[in-house]
């Protein structure tokens, strides 16, 4: 009679070696049914374990750089609130890393009067924004607010607090209704910003500080107490060298007289440098009101009353050009 083969199930419980389970019944692939069960159990165990352990260390990870305090350096022209709050337009920026990658690593829009920043951390729960602001070209009257630009004509801030390092500009003539901070002023001469920039790296190189600068048309002027200093367009480091020993001259000779002097056609060529006393030119405005013609022996479009001065060179200012004194008209 043949015999039954018998199961694993009745092998494994004939033998009570454990070797012998373990290195033969154990490698065929047959596992007890506990051990099958507490390697389930084991298995669960540790997913639990792996699971809750991202859990606390998420928790821990939000709550620890939850930020709690923002330091603004390298402002001048910007509030705090105003740094805080461009940071604050994103939902997210509440934890500290998230920023620091966002405004550190990402392209971001920054504030108009911006130019670049940097996020450091000063502890896990705070950090500190540095910022770099552009430099301020100018600024002009809007809607009873100074409105400030840049060398690139940019709007970049509005408020009622005067800079003093900043040149008021007078007679731009600005469409109000499309002026947008970030956003280039709208002009019809887009060139005059250059021209700004231009003049006012020269009044800081010949510590000239005019109280402000007139835009007539394409022509720039500027103002020292009661001397208007006519530019023209062109040729700016050479008319600009003249002034300071000009005005000093004008000053002993003339402390309270208002007038004009004319530089918008002096260069290498044509040096001639003119003053003209408030006086002169009106009383020229009378006689050509009277006459219906300009003055004898003046050409057309001078003033009457005119004053020569020898220019100095660009290169030598240590004396001031002589002034004659204004002729009687």
């Amino acid at each position: 009679m043949k015999r039954k083969k018998k199961s694993r199930r009745e092998r494994y419980e004939e033998y009570d070696d454990e070797a012998y389970i373990n290195e033969v019944l154990y490698k065929e692939g047959y596992r007890p049914p506990e051990r099958k069960k507490k390697k389930r159990r084991g298995v669960f165990l540790g997913l639990l374990t792996f699971i809750l352990g991202i859990v606390i260390i998420v928790f821990a990870f939000l709550l620890l750089f939850h930020i709690q305090k923002i330091e603004v350096k390298g402002n001048k022209y910007c509030t705090e609130n105003d740094v805080i709050g461009w940071l604050r337009e994103d939902k997210y920026a509440v934890n500290s890393v998230y920023v620091w990658w966002k405004y550190n690593k990402a392209d971001v829009k920054q504030l108009p009067v911006v130019e670049s920043s940097k996020i450091s951390f000063r502890a896990p729960w705070a950090i500190r924004v540095t910022v770099k602001e552009k430099e301020i070209s100018g600024y002009i009257d809007y809607n009873n607010q100074y409105l400030y630009f840049d060398k690139d004509g940019t709007a970049v801030l509005s408020t009622a607090e005067k800079i003093d390092s900043a040149a008021y500009i007078e007679g731009m003539e600005v469409d109000a209704s499309k002026v947008k901070l970030g956003k280039v002023l709208p002009v019809s001469d887009k060139n005059v910003f250059k021209r700004i920039v231009e003049i006012s790296q020269l009044l800081v190189k010949y510590e000239l500080s005019p109280d402000r600068i007139t835009c007539s048309g394409s022509d720039l002027n500027l103002y020292f107490g009661n001397v208007e200093v006519l530019l023209g367009k062109t040729n700016y480091e050479v008319r600009l060298a003249q002034v300071p020993p000009i005005l000093q001259k004008l000053t002993e000779q003339y402390p309270d007289k208002q007038g004009t002097l004319h530089l918008e056609n002096y260069d290498a060529a044509d040096k001639a440098v003119r003053f003209v006393p408030k006086e002169a030119q009106e009383g020229a405005q009378t006689d050509e009101q009277d006459d219906g013609q300009a003055p004898e022996g003046q050409e057309e479009g001078q003033d009457d009353g005119q004053n020569a001065a020898e220019p100095q060179d660009s290169q030598n200012q240590d004396s001031a050009p002589e002034t004659e004194d204004p002729q009687e008209p």
